[in-house]
C-alpha cells in the first residue's frame, strides 16, 4: 500500500508542477516500500539520493519561473527549498550511518513536508501563474 496517495486537491494548476510533485510522490512511495520490505541501506539511501536529486531539480525548475515571472514570493520559497535539501541531506546521511528509527523518521518528515509544502506554499503560487496563462 502507497503511503501518499496523489489527489487532485494537491494540484497547483501548473502542469509541469504537477507533474514534477507526482514524480517526488511516487519516489517517496518507492522509498517506502523498500523500508517495508526490509530493503538494505544501500537500496534506500539510492532512493533516498535519487529523491533528493529529483527535488532539486524540481525546486530550481519553479525557482527559474518565479524569477522569470517576477513571482513575489521567490525568496521565502528558496529558503523553504533550501531548508527541506538541508534536511534531506541530514537524513541520508543518518542512514549512512545506522541511525536506528531514520527510516521512519524520514518517510514521516518527506510525507508530511510534500504535503504541507503542495498544499500550503505551492499553492500561494498558483493563481500568480495561472494569471499569467501559465498552467
Amino acid at each position: 500500500m502507497a503511503l501518499f496517495e496523489w489527489k487532485e486537491d494537491f494540484s497547483v494548476h501548473v502542469g509541469a508542477f504537477d507533474t514534477h510533485h507526482k514524480r517526488l510522490v511516487d519516489l517517496i512511495n518507492s522509498l517506502h516500500e523498500a523500508m517495508q520490505k526490509r530493503k538494505s541501506a544501500e537500496v534506500m539511501g539510492g532512493t533516498l539520493k535519487e529523491l533528493l536529486a529529483y527535488t532539486r531539480y524540481h525546486f530550481s525548475e519553479e525557482e527559474k519561473l518565479m524569477d522569470t515571472m517576477g513571482y513575489p514570493g521567490l525568496q521565502q520559497h528558496r529558503k523553504d527549498h533550501d531548508w527541506f535539501t538541508g534536511k534531506v541531506a541530514q537524513l541520508v546521511q543518518k542512514l549512512r550511518e545506522g541511525a536506528l528509527g531514520v527510516g521512519i523518521e524520514t518517510m514521516t518528515f518527506l510525507k508530511n513536508w510534500l504535503m504541507d509544502h503542495i498544499l500550503e506554499t505551492d499553492k500561494r503560487y498558483s493563481g500568480f501563474f495561472n494569471s499569467r496563462s501559465v498552467n
